[in-house]
């Protein structure tokens, strides 16, 4: 008896090859975007589960002179952006078998529909890493849950957000 595979050796390296292709466009374009660069976010790890970033502290980062904390709406646009990136991956692959243009033109008009900052300890660290995952995507929109820790592995804020598409 043989068994059979759907899948041809040639097919799975093609599927893998657009699949880190695919990677490597949102990582340089979420680099690339001016106000990440500002904060400094640089993405560390991109998947159709989780997408992950990080940022080092700097003197414009701060929102409490003498505690020397980030500011949380640096906190607050970390959880926004990690939480928009995971839902464009997301929604990207539930949309498989639709024409690219028409996927693409719908990740174009992704964004932020409502968004819950939970503020848990001060924004204390050298080092922070933001990272999201998907709870649920839908056919309208995609709603992720955000967590951002610092190099001690201390959870700061998590957050929930809504992204329509």
């Amino acid at each position: 008896m043989s068994e059979h595979h759907h899948t041809s050796p040639d097919s799975e390296a093609e599927a893998e090859a657009k699949a880190r292709v695919l990677k490597e466009r949102m990582q340089m374009g979420f680099n690339m975007i001016p106000f990440n660069q500002v904060i400094g976010l640089q993405i560390t790890d991109i998947s159709l589960e989780r997408v992950a970033a990080e940022f080092a502290m700097k003197p414009q980062l701060i929102g409490n002179m003498t505690h020397q904390i980030l500011h949380g709406g640096v906190i607050a646009t970390a959880l926004d952006t990690i939480g928009g990136a995971m839902a464009m991956s997301a929604v990207y692959a539930a949309m498989k078998g639709m024409p690219r243009e028409e996927r693409t033109m719908r990740i174009l008009k992704l964004a932020t529909l409502d968004m819950r900052v939970d503020y848990l300890k001060p924004g204390r660290g050298k080092l922070f890493t933001v990272s999201a995952g998907v709870l649920r995507v839908g056919k309208k929109v995609c709603v992720t849950r955000m967590e951002l820790e610092n190099e001690d592995k201390e959870l700061i804020a998590v957050g929930t957000a809504t992204y329509m598409y």
